[in-house]
């Protein structure tokens, strides 16, 4: 059943891997870009001096953005307007149900990749994080510290990641470009209404959380990761199972 599930990943990642060395790039970009910001709010968390910097923006590359590390989005469908009319994952889809698979093992294919990409992404991103940040920032957070966030915001990807792959394979190619307005709009609504009751960012929250119970948050965060990636594969399996591909 696994070996199954990794031929359609392999066959998967072997006809996308220009789009997928490009999405590795741009992701390698965010992450140098994000460093800025989170040096900054280090600073104004941590720091003797009172510091102001746009923490919209982190929390938009951090909050907003990381959910999407689980998928290819240098990819053609993403950067079309024609997917809505051509619908070409529910397209492939439809081709991979014409072959003797079962659809437990084409969802878990769906799963095995969303992870591997995610995986890969989260290097990317975080790894450039790392390499970026200037040595004045462990002044304010140590390394320990910078290792659990990682873990954290990981654990955060992990548990909406799976959402990709079921608007991929479970919607149509209208959904796949409503759902980025709609989250746009949910995440700026998210922020501000945070912000306004907590005092801080979403991520300002999180390196304070990490500064008083360590650990505690990362396990957590990794726990509802995986619950999250649970659920959103057991949602596709049943909807591969009743979609209708005519």
């Amino acid at each position: 059943m696994v070996n199954q599930a990794f031929w359609l990943v392999k066959k998967e990642l072997k006809t996308n891997w220009t789009a997928l060395l490009l999405t590795v790039l741009v992701v390698i970009f965010l992450g140098l870009f994000a460093t800025i910001f989170l040096e900054q709010a280090a600073r104004a968390l941590f720091g003797q001096e009172v510091m102001y910097y746009n923490n919209p923006v982190l929390d938009i590359l951090f909050v907003a953005l990381l959910p999407s590390l689980s998928t290819i989005f240098m990819s053609g469908p993403y950067l079309s307007f024609q997917t809505i009319k051509d619908d070409p994952y529910t397209k492939r889809m439809a081709f991979i149900r014409t072959l003797p698979i079962p659809v437990k093992i084409v969802a878990l294919s769906r799963t095995c990749l969303m992870l591997l990409i995610l995986l890969l992404m989260s290097i990317a991103f975080f790894g450039a994080i790392v390499y970026k940040l200037p040595s004045d920032f462990y002044q304010f957070v140590s390394a320990k510290e910078l290792i659990i966030f990682i873990f954290a915001w990981f654990g955060y990807s992990l548990a909406l990641g799976g959402m990709n792959p079921f608007i991929e394979y479970g919607t149509s190619g209208k959904v796949l470009h409503l759902v980025p307005l709609f989250w746009i709009g949910l995440m700026m609504g998210l922020f501000v209404g945070f912000h306004s009751i907590v005092g801080y960012s979403i991520v300002e929250w999180s390196l304070l959380l990490i500064s008083q119970y360590g650990w505690i948050v990362a396990v957590v965060s990794i726990i509802f990761g995986g619950i999250g990636s649970a659920f959103w594969h057991k949602l596709l399996t049943r909807r591969l199972a009743k979609r209708d591909y005519m």
